[in-house]
């Protein structure tokens, strides 16, 4: 649930293009147009509303509200449970058409639906299914979080990055994980496109009757794919380490170009830095026994052994670091040398054009973005977190 990083050029909407490399000088964000009073623990996702309002997740203090900016004020929706307008975890905000929001709770493994008055309305569920992975074995695709949803309602998410084990085995890290679209009306399930997965992601251990899985295992410098989907349903993957950008749409394959950036060495200062930035995460460790779920969730343990296998160079962006705009403009989160604390994003419009770098002010990190806007949060010297809108356009 958190955010990430600096170089650029443009993508091709309609075949091959040699890369670009964009000379336009980056828009440094400086003041905020709004800051909302109240603190937050850990802000992990925004959705603007057409009037200006913002449905907010806290999913360490497990509470979404309306953030009123002109008002000053922030109203809680529904309430911790799992019973009809509660969620037990709510991890994260997909747009809904009509001005709707899904909050994925990840305990109850369902969306509920936030209604354009702020008020709590039905749960959306995602039926389990699994499909074949690229190199054979079945890649077990339910239970994953709907990352995305386009302008039809259609939702999008990955499978889990572990194969389906046999009865009696434990499950395997897969290398690769379907980008799936879930058709609300239809009931049908697509696979739209792969996206590898970092080496060594998922860590099992016990036995087919009582098991634990963690997810996320992975050294955070590792590279991954990235993913996207735009209000008119196309797909964009980020290909790392090559930072390849492909373009897939209702014919498949589009577009495809590959992005120059600069080596980036890992040093000890990335590392200290990472280490840091763990104390305000929220980790998750999945535990079955005898057919039973549980989950836990919660910062790190203070005894959390160090990844290990850090790479020589990062990679060209880290996990988590892409953010769609409502015009269909896709953010990518840079990584940056060592020291660099003002986080910078690639900015690529809908016809895969380089529209503007972006820097954010020191210290921040992004969260959300809204018609023309920019909503960032600032971390105080108590680690309090503090929600600010910026004017981009």
């Amino acid at each position: 649930m958190v955010a990430r990083r600096p170089y650029l050029l443009a993508l091709a909407v309609g075949g091959l293009l040699p890369t670009l490399v964009s000379a336009q000088v980056a828009r440094q964000l400086t003041k905020p147009d709004a800051e909302f009073a109240e603190p937050f623990t850990a802000v992990s996702g925004i959705r603007e509303l057409k009037d200006g309002r913002v449905v907010a997740i806290d999913s360490r203090d497990k509470i979404v509200q309306i953030v009123d900016f002109k008002a000053g004020t922030g109203t809680k929706v529904g309430r911790e449970g799992s019973g009809p307008g509660e969620y037990a975890f709510p991890m994260r905000l997909v747009p809904l058409p009509g001005d709707s929001s899904g909050v994925y709770d990840m305990l109850n493994a369902r969306l509920l639906v936030v209604l354009p008055n702020g008020k709590p309305g039905p749960f959306l569920t995602v039926e389990q299914a699994s499909t074949q992975g690229p190199g054979g074995g079945t890649v077990r695709i339910g239970g994953s979080a709907p990352r995305y949803a386009d302008a039809k309602g259609r939702l999008y998410w990955t499978g889990q990055p572990f194969n389906a084990p046999r009865q009696g085995e434990m499950p395997k890290s897969a290398d690769s994980v379907p980008v799936m679209r879930y058709d609300r009306d239809t009931k049908k399930t697509d696979t739209l496109a792969w996206t590898r997965v970092a080496k060594n992601n998922v860590q099992t251990s016990g036995n087919s009757g009582n098991m634990q899985v963690r997810i996320g295992m992975s050294n955070p410098f590792q590279p991954r794919d990235e993913w996207a989907v735009t209000p008119d349903g196309r797909v964009l993957v980020l290909r790392s380490p090559e930072y390849r950008a492909e373009w897939y749409g209702p014919s498949g394959k589009g577009a495809t170009a590959t992005i120059a950036y600069p080596p980036i060495k890992v040093t000890e200062k990335h590392k200290e830095e990472w280490r840091e930035s763990r104390k305000q995460q929220t980790s998750l460790m999945v535990t079955m026994n005898n057919g039973q779920r549980s989950v836990r969730t919660g910062p790190p343990p203070a005894d959390a052994p160090d990844p290990g296998n850090w790479p020589e160079v990062m990679p060209p962006f880290l996990d988590n670091s892409v953010f769609v705009a409502p015009n269909g403009q896709v953010w990518v989160n840079r990584t940056r040398a060592a020291g660099d604390d003002a986080p910078r994003f690639d900015v690529i419009d809908a016809s895969g054009k380089v529209a503007m770098q972006v820097v954010l002010p020191k210290k921040t990190r992004l969260v959300g973005l809204g018609s023309g806007t920019a909503y960032v949060v600032r971390t105080d010297d108590d680690d309090l977190q503090y929600l600010q809108r910026y004017r981009v356009q």
